[in-house]
C-alpha cells in the first residue's frame, strides 16, 4: 500500500481525534518550523498516543512525520504493516538487551529518512508517564541528529544539516473531554553550529569522546527548551496545590497563557514555611483539593454557586434550569442521541482496555472509544431513521446513493461535532447540581470523620522505564516513594462530603484572597 495513503488516513483519524476530542487546541511557534529539509521533532511525553496523533496533525505544512515507536509493536503482523507503511522506526526499549546492533540500526534507518529530507519526531524523555515534572530527558535525540551528521560526511551526502525543533506538549486535564491542548514549537536548534566542533578532532582525540560531548550539549539545550514549555514542580502536593489556586484567581485563563501562569502558582508554592501565609494557603488549597478529588467534582463545577450553605440557595440555584438551557434544547435534544452512546463507548473503552496504574493513556481510550460510539450510533440513526427512507426515495443510481447517505452521514456528524462541546457542558452541570443538591439537603452524617478526606490520594504509579538519575534527584524519589506509600481513606459516597466541600471552599477562598493581598497579587502575570 502506498506509503502517503497509509500516512493520510492515519493522519485524519489523528484529526477527528485531537480536534473532536478537546475542545481547543493553541499552537504556537509555528515559525520555528522550517518548510522543507530535515527535521527531528524532540517532544516530551505525557499523553501516549494523543501525543503522536497531536505532532501529526499541527506540524506546519502537513509534513509526513516518521515516529520512533517500540519495537514490541513491529512482533504484531497487523501492527507491523500498519506502522512500516506509515513510516515509523522501530526502536529496542531496553538498552540493557541491547548489544549496540540496535542502535546502529536506528540511527541507520533514522539517517536515511533524513537524508530524503523526511521529518522524524522523538519523544525525548523515552517513556509516556505521569509527574509533576519532567523527570528525564534522554540523549537518543541528540545522538540521531549526530549520527546523522556524521554519517552525511562518511557519505559525502550534501543535503541540508539537520534542525531539533523541541516541542511542548501541554494539557489542561489530558483525560477529559471538552478540555485544552497547548502545544508550543520552540526555538530550533541547528547541528550546523556543531559541525566545526564534531570533525576538527584535536589530535590524539578520540572522535566518539568528542561526539559525547557534543550530545551532552544538544541535549541540554533540549532540556532547557522542554522545561521552558512544560509545567514542573518539585512534588504532586505543589503541582495540585497551583492547580487549585489557578482555578480560584484564574478561572477564564486562556491557553495562550497557561504554562506561564501556572510556572509562576508553581514557583510562588515551592517550599513556603508551614507557619508562613503562603505555607497556611498551600495546606488550604491541598484540603480543598482532596475533597474535590474524593467527591469526583472541580472547583469550576462550583464557581457559579453561593458561598454560603444554605439550603432555599441552593435549591434555587440548582433546582432551576437556566433560559439558555430551556431555548437551546430543542437543539440538543438530536445531538443527545448520539452523545449519550458516545460517553458510555468511552468509558467503557477505558475500564476494559486501560491499565489503572497508567493514566497517561486514559485519553486516548476516552477519545477513540468516545469516536466509535458516536459513529456507530450515527449510522445506526441513518439506518434505522427516516433519514434512510427519505434518502433511498431519491431517483438516483446505486451511485448516487452511497454518496448521498455519505453526505447525510457527514451533515449529522458535523452538526454534532458543533453541539457536543455545549451539551457535555449542560449534561455536566446538571448532573453535578443534582449531586451537590442532594448532598446539601441530606442530614449530616455524625460517624463520618472528614480529616482522612482532606488528605491527598496516592499519586499514580512511576513508570518501570524511568531512569532514576540524572536530572532528578535522589531528594525527589525518596519523597516520590513516600507519596506512592500513602494510602487511600475507605471510599465514601460523594454527597457525604458535599457539605465539607463547600465549607472548605469558602475557608480556602478566603485564606487565598488574604495571602495573595499580602504577597502582592500584582507581582503574578494574571
Amino acid at each position: 500500500m502506498n506509503l502517503k495513503l497509509v500516512y493520510r488516513a492515519l493522519r485524519k483519524i489523528s484529526d477527528w481525534t485531537v480536534y473532536g476530542f478537546y475542545s481547543e487546541v493553541y499552537v504556537e511557534g509555528t515559525e520555528n518550523v522550517p518548510n522543507d529539509g530535515p527535521i527531528i521533532i524532540a517532544s516530551n511525553h505525557a499523553n501516549e498516543i494523543i501525543d503522536v496523533a497531536t505532532l501529526a496533525v499541527t506540524i506546519p505544512q502537513r509534513r509526513h512525520v516518521s515516529f520512533w515507536a517500540k519495537s514490541t509493536l513491529f512482533t504484531n503482523p497487523v501492527f507491523r504493516s500498519i506502522l512500516s507503511s506509515s513510516g515509523a522506526i522501530p526502536v529496542q526499549r531496553n538498552p540493557n538487551r541491547d548489544d549496540g546492533s540496535s542502535k546502529a540500526a536506528l540511527f541507520r534507518s533514522s539517517s536515511i529518512a533524513l537524508a530524503s529530507g523526511k521529518v522524524i519526531a522523538v519523544f525525548s524523555e523515552g517513556a509516556s508517564y505521569t509527574e509533576p515534572t519532567i523527570v528525564q530527558v534522554l540523549s537518543g535525540t541528540a545522538w540521531a541528529a549526530v549520527e546523522y551528521t556524521r554519517w552525511r560526511r562518511k557519505e559525502h551526502d550534501a543535503g541540508k544539516d539537520v534542525v531539533i525543533v523541541p516541542v511542548g506538549l501541554v494539557y489542561t486535564d489530558k483525560a477529559t473531554f471538552d478540555s485544552g491542548l497547548r502545544v508550543q514549537y520552540g526555538t530550533p536548534i541547528r547541528m550546523s553550529d556543531y559541525v566545526e566542533e564534531l570533525f576538527d578532532v584535536p589530535p590524539g582525540a578520540n572522535p566518539d569522546d568528542v561526539a559525547y560531548r557534543v550530545v551532552q550539549k544538544v541535549t541540554q539545550r533540549i532540556e532547557q527548551q522542554l522545561f521552558a514549555m512544560t509545567i514542573n514542580a518539585s512534588d504532586w502536593e505543589t503541582l495540585y496545590a497551583a492547580e487549585t489556586l489557578r482555578a480560584i484567581v484564574a478561572p477564564q485563563l486562556v491557553l495562550k497563557d497557561w504554562v506561564s501562569v501556572s510556572q509562576q502558582l508553581v514557583d510562588l508554592l515551592s517550599d513556603p514555611a508551614p507557619s508562613s501565609p503562603l505555607g497556611r494557603a498551600k495546606e488550604s488549597l491541598i484540603k480543598y483539593y482532596s475533597l474535590l478529588h474524593y467527591t469526583s467534582l472541580s472547583h469550576s463545577d462550583l464557581v457559579s454557586l453561593p458561598s454560603c450553605v444554605s439550603r432555599i440557595h441552593y435549591i434555587m440555584e440548582l433546582a432551576l434550569p437556566s433560559l439558555s438551557t430551556i431555548i437551546l434544547a430543542p437543539f440538543y435534544a438530536p445531538a443527545l442521541l448520539l452523545h449519550l452512546p458516545a460517553c458510555v463507548a468511552a468509558e467503557l473503552m477505558l475500564k476494559v482496555l486501560s491499565i489503572r496504574e497508567e493514566p497517561e493513556g486514559f485519553g486516548q481510550y476516552r477519545a477513540v472509544g468516545g469516536g466509535f460510539g458516536a459513529g456507530v450510533a450515527a449510522a445506526a440513526l441513518l439506518w434505522h431513521g427516516r433519514l434512510m427512507e427519505w434518502v433511498s426515495s431519491q431517483p438516483r443510481g446505486w451511485v448516487g446513493s452511497c454518496l448521498s447517505y455519505l453526505a447525510v452521514g457527514w451533515i449529522i456528524v458535523r452538526c454534532y461535532a458543533r453541539l457536543a462541546p455545549g451539551l457535555h457542558r449542560r449534561l455536566k452541570r446538571a448532573l453535578v447540581s443534582y449531586r451537590i443538591l442532594l448532598g446539601v439537603l441530606s442530614p449530616r452524617d455524625p460517624g463520618l470523620d472528614v480529616g482522612p478526606y482532606t488528605k491527598l490520594p496516592p499519586p499514580p504509579p512511576s513508570n518501570a522505564f524511568i531512569r532514576r538519575h540524572g536530572r532528578t534527584s535522589s531528594e525527589f524519589w525518596d519523597k516520590r516513594e513516600k507519596e506512592g506509600n500513602r494510602e487511600a481513606p475507605p471510599p465514601v459516597a460523594g454527597r457525604k462530603l458535599v457539605r465539607a466541600v463547600l465549607e472548605q471552599r469558602e475557608e480556602t477562598e478566603r485564606v487565598v484572597k488574604s495571602v495573595l493581598e499580602e504577597v502582592g497579587l500584582r507581582n503574578l502575570d494574571l
